[in-house]
């Protein structure tokens, strides 16, 4: 049980790693946000409709028909982005958020909340299935923690760059980075405690396709509008190209 959690812990803290970036430049202006919030679109994108949608298909391919498991997938997928919608009725707009201290513009603090709320959200359930695997077979979870802590590195990106602009504070992003990336130990410890006579692969991965969809309505709603917005095009469109080549060159890597 030790052994899986330290794999969890440390596949999380990989998001802190990739949160460090923000130390080593200068805070970023509207062309840099512009890339960053692309970045961040590409990499919410590219997990979800490439690892985790694919990821749940094939679980529930084992027990179901084809069709049917894509279906299913499909249908946890369009819940998760109306659940999005509604969560997003919970956070103020941009017209009920003052100008913050540090002079950014509130639809880059709103920004930075929602793409830190649905990272969280996405490392929650994986942190759940390195500690599982982890536990049943320890060489499987640490190859899974690897693949994991790999994905982590350019989320952690995705989430300090907004913050620090939004906030002006480099430790800001580096802590919000790193808060994210413990979510997944934490609610792994958690849910063993209290549910792992419930928690099942179906389950799971049907939590997983649900939060794909979360990270797909945060993309398209938020993060794309917010990088145009920042009137650098080009630079939305190379972040969303890089964001998208990053994750699916891990992906294909683990």
């Amino acid at each position: 049980m030790l052994f899986a959690l330290l794999l969890s812990g440390l596949a999380g803290l990989s998001t802190g790693i990739g949160g460090l970036a923000v130390l080593f430049f200068r805070r970023p202006g509207d062309r840099m946000m512009a890339f960053s919030l692309g970045f961040a679109a590409g990499v919410m994108t590219t997990v979800s409709l490439s690892d985790m949608l694919p990821h749940t298909v094939a679980t529930y391919g084992e027990t179901m028909l084809p069709a049917s498991a894509a279906f299913c997938s499909a249908s946890l997928c369009f819940m998760g982005m109306i659940t999005a919608l509604l969560l997003e009725k919970c956070i103020p707009g941009e017209e009920e958020m003052a100008v913050n201290r540090s002079g950014a513009p509130a639809g880059a603090l709103r920004s930075a909340m929602v793409t830190t709320a649905a990272i969280v959200l996405h490392n929650l359930p994986e942190g759940i299935l390195t500690l599982f695997t982890g536990y049943a077979d320890p060489t499987l979870g640490l190859t899974l923690a690897a693949a994991v802590a790999l994905h982590n590195i350019p989320e952690g990106f995705a989430i300090s760059v907004p913050v620090y602009y939004a906030t002006g504070s480099r430790a800001r992003g580096v802590w919000y980075a790193l808060a994210s990336g413990l979510a997944e130990p934490a609610g792994a410890v958690l849910a063993f405690s209290l549910l792992r006579n419930f928690l099942s692969p179906l389950f799971l991965n049907g939590l997983i396709a649900l939060i794909a969809g979360v990270m797909l309505y945060v993309s398209i709603s938020e993060l794309l509008p917010q990088a145009f917005a920042r009137g650098c095009r080009g630079g939305a469109v190379a972040g969303l190209c890089l964001g998208v080549l990053v994750m699916s060159i891990g992906i294909y890597l683990v």
